[in-house]
C-alpha cells in the first residue's frame, strides 16, 4: 500500500504539521531506515514492539516501520496511567518500546518508572524486569536522566553501521510478510476490569482502509485532520485511509481547540474527521475565527451527490468498533438514507457477514427483529491477544458484538443499545467494571456501583454510587484526585452519589440492577 502511494504520489505531502511536512517519498525513506534499524536491533517478523507517542510524523513512521518488518505492534494510549501502561506492555509481551518522552504534561519516563520500579536499577539494552519479562529495549526521543533508556538516535544509527541490514535485506524481509500475519494490538475497555487486547492482521490494516475511504470519500488531494488519536482504532483507520489514497494527514501539536484551529488555517485543511462534543465546539469556534466551515468536509453539514443538504436524521450513523477496524455497517457520507430508514447505520461494508441472534438462546431472529449482532469476515479482528478462539468466537466463526440491533429486509442495520455495561463518553468506551475495580482499591471505599448517565455534551458521563467505610466523610474531589493515579482522565467519574449499601438496587440473587442505578443520582449532585 505504501509503495503504491509512493509510486503515484511520491512528491505529494504525506504528513503535514505546523512545524514540518514530509512527502510520501520521504516517509518511505524514513520508515525504511527505522525498519532496518529495528532489524539490526534484533526485531523481525512476530517481534513485539510497542509505540507510545502523540500523532505526528514519528508515530506514523514507527507504525509503518513495524508493519514493514512484520512485527506485532502494540499501540499505547498517551492517556494511560502507570497502571494501565504496565498492563499493556506486560499483557502484550512487548520486547521493544519506541516512545516520546513528553506530551501534554505527561512524562512517560516517569510513568514507566512508576509502572516498573525495577527500571531504576537497569542498564540500557539489558532490561530484566519481572513484571515485564520480555522487555529488553526502551528508546525515547529524549532519554536524558533515564539510565535505563536509549535515545531514538542511537537506534537509527544502527541502520548506518557497516554491518547494518541492507535495503535489499529489508526488501527480502518484507516479502515474508503476508496478509494473514498479525500486525497491531489495540487496547479497548471490555467487560472485565482490564482493557481487552484486540489483534488485527496486516490485511485488515492495509486492505480494509481503501474500502472505508469510499465511504468517507477520501481523495488524493485531500488534507485530512483526524480528531481521534491514532492509538485508538478510529484514528488509526482514518490515517490508513488517507495513506491508501495518497492524500495528506494533518496533525495538530495538541488536541487543544486553539491548536487545531491554527493547524487548519496554516496547513490548509479541507477535511476533518471527528464527532461528538469536540466536533461541535470546533465547528462553533471555527466560525468565530472566520473559517468557512462549509468548505471543510466534516466541519460543515453533509451534502448529497447533488449538493443538497442531508438532514441529520437521514445521515448514515456508521457503526463499528475496535474489533471490526472501524465501520462494519455504513453508507457513504454523501448518501441520503431512504425516508423509511431514519437513524440506520446502513448496509454491510467490505463483505462483512452479519446476523442477529437472540442474546439468551443464540437462535437467529427474523428480519426487523431486535437481537445481538454477530459478525464474521470483512476486517474482523483475528482475536484477543492471549485468548483462545473458542473464548471469543462462535463455533462457526462469528463474533458476538454485544450490540443489540435490528437488520431489515433491505439489509439496513439500526443500532438499538449495548447489551453489556459499556459507557460511551466523548467517543471513548469505558468499562464500568474497570472503574469499580479502581474505586474499590481506594482507602475508605467499602463498595461501589458505576453506570453511565445521559449527557447532552458527552453522550454519557461516568457516574459512581459509592458506599463509604464507617467514619469516612464524603469528598468527591478527593476520590477523583486519587482515581487519576490509576485511571485515564476520561474514565474518572464526573458524578458521585454517596449511598448506603442497601440503597444499591439488586435482584434477589444479588445481581446489580443496572437499569435502576440512575435513580441514585437524581438528588445527589456531587
Amino acid at each position: 500500500m505504501l509503495a503504491s502511494a509512493v509510486a503515484r504520489r511520491g512528491d505529494a505531502d504525506a504528513i503535514a504539521t505546523v512545524s514540518e511536512t514530509v512527502s510520501y517519498r520521504e516517509l518511505d525513506e524514513r520508515s525504511a531506515r527505522l525498519a532496518r534499524a529495528l532489524l539490526a536491533a534484533g526485531a523481525g517478523k512476530g517481534s513485539r514492539i510497542a509505540l507510545l507517542a502523540p500523532d505526528g510524523i514519528f508515530w506514523v513512521t514507527a507504525f509503518l516501520a513495524s508493519l514493514r518488518i512484520g512485527a506485532l505492534l502494540t499501540c499505547v494510549s498517551t492517556l494511560a496511567s502507570p497502571k494501565e501502561l504496565g498492563h499493556m506492555l506486560r499483557n502484550s509481551d512487548v520486547q521493544y518500546l519506541l516512545a516520546a518522552r513528553r506530551f501534554l504534561g505527561h512524562d512517560y519516563g516517569e510513568k514507566l518508572q512508576a509502572a516498573f520500579p525495577d527500571l531504576g536499577a537497569m542498564e540500557p539494552g539489558r532490561l530484566r524486569i519481572t513484571s515485564a519479562p520480555y522487555l529488553r529495549h526502551v528508546w525515547m526521543d529524549d532519554a536524558e536522566g533515564l539510565g535505563w533508556c536509549e535515545p531514538v538516535e542511537s537506534l537509527l544509527a544502527l541502520a548506518a553501521e557497516p554491518e547494518a541490514p541492507s535495503p535489499e535485506l529489508l526488501a527480502a524481509a518484507e516479502t515474508q510478510v503476508s496478509p494473514s500475519d498479525d500486525a497491531v494490538i489495540v487496547y479497548t475497555s471490555g467487560s472485565t476490569s482490564l482493557p481487552k487486547a484486540v489483534v488485527h492482521s496486516q490485511w485488515n490494516v492495509t486492505r480494509h482502509p481503501p474500502e472505508l475511504a469510499k465511504l468517507f470519500l477520501v481523495k488524493p488531494g485531500d488534507r485530512m485532520l483526524p480528531m481521534l488519536p491514532a492509538f485508538w482504532l478510529g484514528g488509526m483507520a482514518m490515517a490508513m485511509q488517507v495513506i491508501s489514497q495518497g492524500a495528506t494527514l494533518v496533525y495538530p501539536p495538541s488536541p487543544d481547540t486553539a491548536a487545531i484551529l491554527e493547524t487548519i488555517q496554516r496547513c490548509r485543511v479541507n477535511r476533518v474527521n471527528g464527532w461528538g462534543d469536540g466536533l461541535l465546539r470546533l465547528r462553533a469556534l471555527a466560525q468565530d475565527h472566520g473559517i468557512d466551515t462549509d468548505a471543510i468536509v466534516g466541519l460543515g453539514p453533509f451534502r448529497d451527490a447533488a449538493g443538497e443538504l442531508i438532514p441529520p436524521h437521514l445521515q448514515s450513523n456508521m457503526l463499528g468498533m475496535s474489533e471490526t477496524f472501524a465501520p462494519h455497517s455504513a453508507e457513504p457520507i454523501n448518501v441520503r438514507l431512504p425516508d423509511d430508514k431514519q437513524g440506520a447505520s446502513g448496509r454491510t461494508v467490505n463483505n462483512y457477514e452479519r446476523r442477529v441472534a437472540d442474546p439468551d438462546t443464540g437462535a437467529l431472529v427474523a428480519a426487523g427483529e431486535i437481537g445481538e449482532l454477530q459478525l464474521r469476515g470483512g476486517a474482523l479482528m483475528t482475536g484477543f491477544y492471549g485468548k483462545r478462539r473458542c473464548e471469543v468466537f462462535t463455533p462457526d466463526g462469528y463474533y458476538p458484538t454485544g450490540d443489540l440491533v435490528r437488520i431489515d429486509a433491505d439489509g439496513y442495520l439500526t443500532f438499538v443499545a449495548r447489551r453489556n455495561d459499556m459507557i460511551k463518553t466523548r467517543a471513548a468506551n469505558v468499562s464500568r467494571l474497570e472503574v469499580e475495580a479502581a474505586l474499590r482499591e481506594l482507602p475508605g471505599v467499602a463498595n461501589c456501583a458505576v453506570t453511565g448517565l445521559p449527557d447532552a455534551e458527552y453522550g454519557q458521563i461516568v457516574a459512581a454510587a459509592v458506599v463509604l467505610a464507617e467514619g469516612i466523610e464524603p469528598d468527591a474531589e478527593m476520590l477523583r484526585k486519587m482515581l487519576r493515579k490509576s485511571l485515564s482522565s476520561y474514565k474518572v467519574p464526573r458524578r458521585f452519589a454517596f449511598v448506603r449499601e442497601t440503597d444499591i438496587p439488586r435482584t434477589a440473587t444479588g445481581k446489580l440492577k443496572l437499569d435502576q442505578l440512575a435513580g441514585l443520582f437524581a438528588a445527589d449532585q456531587a
